[in-house]
């Protein structure tokens, strides 16, 4: 997707959110504070004891409502929170650390990024993105949701149904759906299969089934999943992102749809290819 053209004249805003425990968070922060001004920048309350007095500073939650774009600052977890309240907004992920799948930039390369943007030089990769549905509640993830039993080494009864159509039933540790963007987490762990992340298609991946015919199966995006879960007791849980978390009750029945907007992620000529991404966290050769 191209970038979005800025209006003449309109100064951009850069919300600024991040992991407070990473080791160059201060330093990070501090390059920030010297290349975007007051006008220019907002930062997530987490991040106030590093600051200057004369900064910005809002809830976490609110922060996408008044930025243009939002800077991420930690690994691919950090990302995941940012984006899951993005609001529609434009993520730049800088990593904290080790190369990841979505913080591809390093901090020394924040000042030609944040230039790039400004001279309308990027472009916006979208992500699809799914939510589960628990009765009336709604939970966004970009990379998976997950069913799984808490604090017990028993199974888990689990039945998908794909647009009312019965897929399978087993019983084993959970059940992964992820994203194309998840892929190459919990999934592939899992044994699931890689996607290419501009992919609009769901995997259903079983985690340890208790039948050893149960393999993963690619869905298209727009299907609807109905999931019905059940054990002897145990406590059952959702995830989403591996972030939030929701206890299951005995034969619920949880729904998995595409959620109503796209993640935006920003891509200058400073992102390295997705294939090299890849190589490089898998060590391939």
């Amino acid at each position: 997707m191209d970038a979005i053209s800025k209006e003449k004249g309109k100064k951009l805003i850069f919300g600024i959110t991040g992991n407070p425990n990473k080791e160059d968070i201060k330093k990070t922060i501090s390059l920030l504070q010297s290349l975007l001004n007051e006008r220019e920048s907002i930062f997530s309350e987490e991040l106030s004891p590093f600051l200057s007095t004369n900064r910005r500073i809002l809830s976490f939650d609110k922060l996408a409502e008044h930025v243009d774009f939002l800077v991420t600052l930690g690994g691919d977890g950090t990302f995941l929170r940012t984006a899951r309240h993005s609001r529609g907004k434009p993520v730049i992920g800088v990593n904290l650390g080790g190369l990841g799948f979505l913080t591809v930039f390093r901090p020394e390369e924040i000042e030609e990024v944040i230039k790039d943007i400004k001279n309308n030089e990027y472009e916006i990769e979208e992500r699809f993105a799914i939510k589960a549905i628990k009765r009336d509640k709604h939970f966004l993830a970009l990379n998976d949701i997950t069913i799984i039993l808490t604090g017990s080494s028993r199974m888990i009864n689990i039945e998908v149904r794909v647009n009312d159509e019965l897929l399978y039933k087993f019983r084993g540790d959970g059940l992964i759906v992820s994203t194309p963007t998840g892929s190459t987490a919990y999934n592939l762990a899992a044994g699931g299969p890689i996607l290419y992340p501009r992919m609009e298609v769901i995997a259903v991946t079983p985690i340890c089934p208790h039948k050893l015919s149960m393999r993963p199966v690619i869905l298209p995006s727009d299907v609807i999943l109905n999931i019905q879960v059940s054990s002897k007791g145990e406590k059952m849980l959702l995830s989403a992102d591996g972030q939030e978390n929701i206890n299951l009750t005995q034969n619920e029945t949880i729904q998995i749809v595409p959620a109503d907007e796209k993640i935006k992620i920003v891509k200058t000529k400073r992102t390295p290819p997705y294939f090299s991404i890849l190589r490089n966290k898998l060590s391939w050769g």
